[in-house]
């Protein structure tokens, strides 16, 4: 039995033994599959990670300027994308220029009316030139006639004077200074 004892303390230290060596072996393990995390974390963020950065609060020290039209309108089409450089009075945008073309023929139309507008005043300026041509014609006709009349008068007088003074001697007869009398007398008025 001699033989049998140190089988048996061997038997039990091996047993009891085993949980240690059981539980060093799992801590081992344990701390191998940690250290292949990290190593293998550490590559990941070697090669992928370190080359995005994200945030929730952060601030960018860039030139930025706010861009305002010149005129205003629907958009038709963008020519440039976000965040994209662009250079001074490089096209950003192009608007709709349907209300403009509107504008524009609106203007047109204007534009012919008043034309339109002023070529009738030329015409009435021309016709009413015309009236007044007419008028000043008229006004010299009506000249001449008091000038022709003053004419007729100042014979009438003369004549009537002959024949007053001839009458007295007998050489008129009174017709003849009856009728210098009505051509000399102004006509009634009807």
């Amino acid at each position: 039995m001699a033989d049998s004892a140190p089988t048996l303390a061997a038997a039990q230290t091996g047993a009891a033994s085993d949980p240690k060596a059981r539980r060093n072996r799992l801590l081992t393990l344990l701390g191998g599959g940690v250290a292949a995390g990290v190593v293998v974390y550490g590559l990941y963020w070697l090669l992928v990670a370190s080359h995005y950065v994200s945030t929730d609060n952060a601030y960018v020290g860039a030139d930025t300027a706010q861009v305002t039209p010149l005129v205003g309108g629907p958009v038709a089409k963008v020519l440039v994308a976000e965040t994209q450089t662009v250079k001074a009075g490089q096209p950003l945008v192009v608007l709709d220029d349907s209300d403009a073309r509107i504008a524009v023929a609106e203007a047109q139309a204007d534009l012919g009316r008043a034309e339109r507008r002023v070529k009738g005043y030329f015409a009435s300026d021309s016709a009413l030139a015309g009236q007044v041509e007419a008028r000043d014609a008229d006004i010299a006709r009506a000249d001449a006639n008091i000038v022709a009349a003053q004419a007729d008068l100042e014979r009438a007088r003369t004549d009537l004077t002959r024949r007053q003074n001839l009458a007295a001697s007998g050489a008129v007869s009174g017709d003849e200074l009856t009728t210098a009398q009505t051509a000399f007398r102004p006509p009634r008025p009807r």
